[in-house]
């Protein structure tokens, strides 16, 4: 607190002393290991894989596998490590060898290269995985044995087309993401990471930023199987601390992480790099974000080192630091030579600096026509689930919510020398937030991982595969009869005509990217743009009732969306994403340890007219009973302005959602009862069997 006397209000001299900018948790929140081994035994993280190289016309891959081994017995040994690789179905696809000796108290590398025939490569649409099974045997027997999984796959960043994915031309799409789980706080279950996932992967997203901090194993678990493209990021601060509010050089006293990065750095980065190496989602390394000595004389000698370090350990990956001061006035402008010695360039908000507004790399490019471009960190298009307010300068108004990455995404979708985009952020997290808010609000995702309209409006753009018609805003207007609301849609059809109580309201298309003629010189689309936005949009005169959306691929109708004014709540909807549970789980295939972690239900609840529609802007009280062998891990509405604690058994509906996650505890039936307090809508239920 301020000294006795001062005039300054006891926050500021805390401000001073800010060491994080988001919820970091405490204690133990990730799963930890003990584990035992024979003297002659391999090195934690002992084995690393990547692919040498994939030759398609001989339909073959090679891989150079690597592993230390180490002697902790008094005597020499002679041994040897043995590989097997499976495929998906556990058929050998190759196998490998080779003998060590070791002296006393020594640890010894060896190398194998592994030639497998008919690969099948892993890629974003089909992440498939081969096991990598190892034994280290002595003259006395086998001492060790372990398994991984592994991806045959090659990633490159080129000056000229981007990223490439196993030698094809690949768009990152990616999202930042922090390490909270929202209700869960910093523990990391692998239920609400896939749950997260899942969404982010329908979205069309392929991309996952791990900000700024090594990620549990388990979110690169889940990025292995479900093909994301992962940029695996360690250090906030190098030796200079932020200030944590305006992220730059702070000159005041400030804790942080900088504090300990002269003495830790290298053995953190080291165990980051060799614990990760294995998993085919990485295919890039960060060594910092928005680093204060992007600016500074000696900041590239660190950067060298870290760097070098990461080529050292792992010859296979790029590196790159998100540099978000590279158009930057003086004195706080990045160094050309901290910005040229990166492997990979990356840019956050690339559009944040002058002119840049509107050129974004073109400058750069023309400059540096050698440098590797991607866009580390841009800004997404985030703001409050359900909230269509219009307040002035608003940076989360719906109605322009999006167009700042519209106007990148245009520009980025036809410079194939730009890898592509991680994004700020795909989910809503704890940390970084003004009062009365507990968490920031950038994400497509609310810290429940429900969807904001803007979730929409992403995968109509990067969701190639799928048809995407969403309207806003909701339909229960009462009050503002006659009065003119703006109503958008999020598309990727051709062109969309919207109704309103069966009266025709007027037909609007766009193009995510424009093209010209094909054929002859006077050609005409089938429909004519009527905006430049990625989106579409009305202004129409609100009454009660239905709004009717149809889209059009060509002259063939290709979905239909509605809207319509609700009624009452009826009733409450509870549904689970589960039935049965289980007790047991394996955590960490790459280690083959298995930690004793409860199953987790996600349960999510909605309010019902009589007719059956979701109320949109439902708002109850709602409390939460179980009973049996389970427990209520915690309830979430994505509101960041409730503060009731998470693992209460009771909270307020946001717009029409709540979330319940319940985790087992024993085998046997366990009943998640749900109650609307001073509503007479009934009560709902859900059963889980847990085995």
């Amino acid at each position: 607190m301020a000294e006795r006397g001062e005039d300054r209000p006891a926050r500021i001299w805390l401000h001073k002393l800010s060491n994080s900018r988001w919820y970091s948790g405490s204690g133990i929140y990730r799963d930890v290991w003990f584990i035992g081994t024979e003297e002659v035994a391999l090195d934690l993280w002992g084995v690393r894989c990547c692919t040498n190289g994939i030759y398609p016309d001989d339909n073959c891959a090679d891989l150079e596998i690597h592993a230390r081994v180490r002697n902790d017995s008094a005597m020499p040994v002679h041994a040897d490590i043995r590989y097997r690789l499976l495929d998906g179905d556990g058929r050998e696809a190759a196998t490998a060898g080779t003998a060590l000796f070791l002296a006393p108290g020594t640890s010894e590398d060896s190398m194998v290269r592994p030639m497998v025939r008919e690969p099948h490569l892993w890629t974003v649409d089909d992440p498939y995985l081969y096991t990598l099974e190892y034994t280290v045997r002595t003259e006395s027997g086998e001492s060790d044995h372990g398994i991984c999984r592994v991806g045959i796959r090659t990633a490159v960043f080129d000056a000229d087309r981007g990223f490439l994915l196993n030698g094809k031309q690949v768009k990152i799409k990616g999202m930042c993401v922090h390490h909270d789980c929202g209700l869960a706080g910093a523990a990391g279950y692998r239920e609400i990471w896939e749950r997260r996932l899942r969404k982010l992967k329908d979205m069309g997203c392929n991309g996952i930023r791990c900000a700024h901090n090594p990620p549990d194993p388990v979110l690169l678990d889940l990025c292995d199987e479900m093909g994301f493209l992962v940029m695996d990021e360690i250090f906030d601060e190098w030796c200079l601390s932020k200030n944590k509010i305006d992220n730059y050089y702070s000159q005041n006293l400030s804790y942080g992480s900088g504090m300990f990065f002269p003495e830790d750095a290298r053995k953190e980065l080291v165990s980051m790099l060799r614990r990760d190496f294995n998993h085919p989602s990485v295919v890039l390394w960060s060594i910092g974000n928005e680093i204060p000595e992007q600016s500074s004389a000696g900041g590239v000698k660190i950067l060298r080192e870290l760097q070098n370090l990461c080529h050292a350990e792992d010859p296979s990956r790029m590196v790159t630091s998100a540099c978000d001061d590279i158009a930057a006035p003086a004195p706080i402008r990045a160094r050309d030579e901290f910005v040229n010695a990166l492997d990979v360039t990356g840019y956050n908000y690339v559009g944040r600096w002058g002119k840049r507004a509107e050129t974004y790399y073109e400058e750069d490019r023309e400059r540096y026509p050698g440098r590797r471009f991607i866009g580390t960190e841009n800004p997404s298009a985030g703001g409050l689930r359900g909230d269509y307010s219009t307040p002035e300068n608003s940076l989360h108004d719906y109605r322009t919510v999006t167009l700042n990455y519209e106007s990148l995404w245009r520009y980025e979708r036809i410079h194939d020398f730009v890898a592509g985009d991680y994004l700020w952020t795909g989910i809503d997290y704890l940390g970084e937030a003004e009062w009365p808010h507990r968490g920031a609000l950038s994400g497509v995702l609310d810290t429940a991982g429900f969807e904001k309209d803007t979730y929409y409006f992403f995968r109509s753009i990067w969701n190639e595969k799928e048809v995407t018609l969403h309207l806003l805003p909701h339909w229960n207007m009462t009050g503002r009869e006659g009065e003119f609301i703006q109503v958008l849609c999020y598309t990727n059809c051709d062109a969309v005509k919207l109704f309103l109580n069966g009266r025709y309201v007027g037909m609007r298309a766009c193009r995510s990217q424009r093209f010209g003629c094909t054929k002859v010189w006077n050609e005409r689309p089938l429909y004519i743009p009527t905006t430049n936005d990625l989106h579409l949009s009305w202004d129409v005169p609100y009454e009660p009732g239905e709004l009717r959306a149809e889209g059009y691929i060509g002259t063939e109708l290709a979905a239909v969306e509605v809207i319509r004014t609700t009624g009452r709540a009826a009733s409450l909807r509870a549904s689970s994403d589960v039935t049965h549970l289980g007790t047991l789980r394996s955590t960490d295939a790459s280690i083959g340890g298995k930690a004793e972690r409860p199953d987790v239900a996600q349960i999510e609840l909605s309010v019902l007219d009589a007719d059956g529609n979701e109320i949109p802007d439902a708002a109850p009280l709602i409390r939460c009973e179980v009973q049996g062998p389970a427990h209520l891990l915690g309830m979430d509405a994505g509101d960041p302005d409730d503060h009731t604690v998470y693992a209460s058994g009771i909270r307020r509906m946001k717009a029409g959602r709540l979330l319940a996650t319940v985790l087992a505890d024993a085998p046997g039936k366990a009943r998640v009862r749900f109650h609307a307090e001073n509503e007479t809508i009934g009560d709902a239920e859900t059963e889980l069997l847990i085995e």
